[in-house]
């Protein structure tokens, strides 16, 4: 069987997937490297899904709870402190305390160094579409063998919180990328596509199980946060456009969900939760108070479907 891992986008909510993560650690007692063929992710699934292929000491990936304490740990200052007014950035926030952190995690390893097939998505501003950096045996055109701090970074620079990523291709093509999540929030089609390739020709006749991880229900259910409408749009503008961004992002991901359900049935498992009551959605509240509803979310979710997480973890391992 060809396992799948996809992981959503949402900042700081990346708290659940990697929650989620941890307990399926715990019950097959081994690192989720092992435990899937192909792991996929947007933004700060992305991030996790890089940290869990990139050979760490041992030569092994960074485990689940290593991946958490990124958010729990340096949440707040990934996300605080303003860009130096001289650079003329429009961003909320600086990149630097990131892409500090994604250096320290992933140091100069490149993507083809991963442990398992990897990629995850990132957008490009300047000739408007989406691409994929890819790693561990993947096809690396166009964007080639890059850093995979620096993928994790792309992949994860939410335009108006963080500022673009400039990126030269091997052919020299230009590059302005920011947050995959402009184009799939939900990466699982990307992951289902990797696997069919690998159905059709590696690993014929073996069936697929894709195992889709959210990062909590919101407002649309998309990648644009409510609270960053602010920042695009005049305020007499936005009951106007909170509908229509809402729609344009949220309703790609929901009926991409329903297909993935009717074609791969019990073999697509889909992880989500609503947030508790008095958690914030927001990408970017780091606060103590909102982390710590975040992982109660998180912990509530196992303890309510705890029967399926063990059902899950059998089939992982068998």
């Amino acid at each position: 069987m060809i396992k799948v891992l996809s992981i959503d986008g949402g900042g700081i909510r990346g708290i659940l997937p990697a929650t989620w993560l941890m307990k399926l650690e715990e019950l097959t007692g081994r690192p989720a490297a092992e435990l899937f063929d192909v792991v996929v992710g947007t933004s700060t699934g992305g991030i996790l899904a890089l940290g869990l292929t990139c050979p760490a000491a041992g030569g092994k990936g960074y485990s689940a709870e290593e991946l958490r304490n990124l958010y729990v740990d340096h949440g707040s200052e990934i996300f605080s402190g303003s860009p130096s007014a001289d650079a003329g950035s429009r961003a909320r926030y600086s990149s630097e305390p990131l892409r500090g952190y994604l250096q320290q995690y992933f140091g100069d390893r490149a993507l083809s160094a991963a442990l398992k097939p990897v990629a995850v998505v990132t957008v490009d501003l300047a000739h408007f579409t989406g691409l994929l950096f890819s790693g561990g045996g993947l096809d690396q055109d166009p964007l080639g063998d890059a850093p995979m701090a620096l993928a994790a970074l792309a992949t994860s620079s939410a335009p108006t919180y963080f500022e673009p990523v400039p990126y030269t291709e091997p052919d020299g093509t230009r590059r302005t990328l920011v947050d995959g999540g402009l184009a799939a929030n939900d990466p699982a089609f990307v992951g289902l596509t990797i696997a069919l390739v690998q159905q059709r020709t590696i690993r014929q006749g073996e069936e697929i199980l894709l195992v889709s991880l959210g990062t909590g229900e919101q407002s649309g259910g998309g990648s644009l946060e409510p609270s960053a409408l602010s920042q695009l749009a005049h305020p007499d503008q936005l009951a106007v456009l909170e509908p229509v961004i809402e729609s344009l992002y949220g309703a790609p991901g929901r009926l991409a969900r329903q297909l993935l359900s009717l074609s791969l049935g019990e073999r697509y498992q889909r992880l989500q939760t609503e947030l508790l009551p008095g958690v914030d959605h927001a990408l970017d509240n780091a606060t103590p108070a909102n982390i710590a509803g975040l992982l109660r979310t998180a912990e509530a979710f196992l303890a309510a479907e705890s029967g399926r997480l063990e059902d899950l973890a059998a089939k992982l391992t068998s």
